[in-house]
């Protein structure tokens, strides 16, 4: 399964290019560090402390540190922030056929199955392939590591922040406008639409398109390479047979 992913991915990258708009992209990656931030705070002991403070000493000698939860500590956001960047090349950029606007998708599900909602999308890549989601997440951090640490520090009894996003992302980085955000017209896609869209721009050649789950959006769902319309390992293009899906070179910042 890793080998057809990495392969299948490849052949996107090749296959649909466009230029996106870095700001969307900024905003996109902004919102979904935000999201991914709420869920690893939600699974943390709200019990645990820690030390936090100047480590100097006070006039009887003690030392001048506050106990504050650790899902509220600078040290721990900056750490699940750093992680969270890591897996963000999980994620692969789309449009939707709908109406053209950009979105970032897990391929995968946190269940482990291919995500039902590519069926309303198009893979898409940036041309400037040397910027992956993950760098996008990191450089956001880092421009607004004081304002998100902060944020987070003065609101310990919150267990989860969902205003967190918009006072980031919209409000302070100004990365997102309301237009980026997604629509009940951007997400509908039909089985009607989906043949609609087929007359235009014929059929999906990487298995994605239609509806009804993976398995029945053209035959993702347990089929083969040679299934997906793709002609099998053997009509590979000769540059992608020589790929080592196991080989951590492999550039996942282009997916």
């Amino acid at each position: 399964m890793k080998c057809a992913v990495y392969i299948l991915l490849s052949i996107l990258i090749v296959a649909v290019s466009g230029r996106i708009d870095p700001k969307n992209l900024k905003c996109l990656v902004c919102r979904q560090t935000f999201e991914e931030l709420n869920e690893a705070i939600k699974k943390t002991d709200k019990w645990k402390l820690v030390d936090v403070g100047n480590f100097r000493m006070d006039a009887s000698g003690n030392t001048m540190q506050d106990r504050v939860p650790a899902h509220r500590s600078a040290v721990y956001i900056s750490e699940v922030i750093d992680g969270i960047c890591k897996k963000m090349d999980d994620y692969v950029r789309v449009y939707y056929k709908a109406t053209g606007k950009l979105a970032i998708m897990q391929l995968i599900t946190r269940e482990g199955s291919m995500n039902p909602e590519f069926s309303k999308t198009k893979f898409v890549t940036d041309d400037d392939l040397n910027k992956s989601l993950e760098y996008y997440c990191e450089r956001m951090f880092e421009e607004n590591e004081d304002e998100i640490t902060d944020l987070y520090k003065n609101r310990p009894e919150d267990e989860v922040m969902p205003d967190a996003e918009r006072e980031i992302c919209f409000n302070h980085a100004k990365y997102c406008e309301e237009w980026m955000l997604p629509t009940a017209e951007d997400t509908t896609w039909t089985d009607a639409m989906e043949q609609e869209y087929v007359k235009i721009h014929g059929p999906d050649p990487y298995g994605f398109g239609g509806m009804g789950g993976m398995g029945g959006m053209g035959g993702m769902g347990g089929m083969g390479m040679g299934d997906m319309g793709m002609g099998g390992m053997d009509d590979m293009p000769e540059e992608l047979e020589d790929i080592d899906a196991d080989d951590d070179s492999l550039p996942k910042d282009e997916l």
